[in-house]
């Protein structure tokens, strides 16, 4: 009975291990995330040399020595940044930014993103965010270094991804005018933010 039970294990691992692998966009995000919630906390740029893993009095240091270059503006009331995306896309958008951190000491653990053109309004279809959502993907392979891979997300729809090390990227429409995302660091979660691991 014990030779058995022995055979069936290894039976059963043989056939787990020919598996094949999932090489689909989703499975590409699945592989990416469980590597990256098992890595280790390294700093990992986010924006404008801004990393994540940052302690809060750092990140206000660098946003201070920003605003002297006049890189960015206070948003929203003191709680966002604005940056002025001039010629980066293919025409002129702002990217605003609002820090989320943990722990204590404070930690910058991620950056809450939003994108729209300057020249969005109801009649400018041109400007809606369905073409800002790629160029936006497209900036970001540009100033992070990273292949980013299209994906349909049960409630975001389509959706763009990078995966480096501990560090996600995910951007989606939000709605006419707006592309939202967020660059998060996985060393400090326990699962994936965007909910696609099965």
């Amino acid at each position: 009975m014990t030779y058995r039970l022995f055979y069936i294990s290894i039976l059963a691992l043989l056939l787990a291990a020919c598996q094949p692998e999932d090489t689909s966009p989703i499975g590409q995000y699945r592989s990416a995330v469980a590597e990256g919630l098992e890595a280790p906390a390294a700093p990992t740029e986010a924006v404008l040399g801004i990393e994540l893993g940052i302690p809060a009095r750092e990140f206000f240091d660098r946003c201070t020595a920003l605003n002297q270059q006049q890189l960015i503006t206070m948003g929203r009331g003191g709680t966002a940044v604005d940056h002025k995306l001039d010629t980066e896309l293919d025409r002129p958008a702002m990217m605003t930014f609002s820090p989320i951190f943990i722990g204590e000491p404070r930690t910058l653990q991620a950056l809450e993103l939003s994108f729209i053109y300057d020249e969005w309004s109801p009649w400018n279809k041109s400007a809606y965010a369905d073409s800002l959502l790629p160029q936006v993907a497209q900036y970001f392979h540009h100033t992070l270094d990273t292949d980013l891979i299209e994906l349909q997300h049960p409630r975001l729809q389509r959706l763009f991804t990078a995966v480096d090390g501990n560090r996600l990227l995910a951007l989606w429409k939000d709605d006419e005018s707006t592309v939202k995302g967020m660059i998060t660091d996985l060393s400090t979660l326990t699962g994936d933010p965007l909910e696609l691991l099965q």
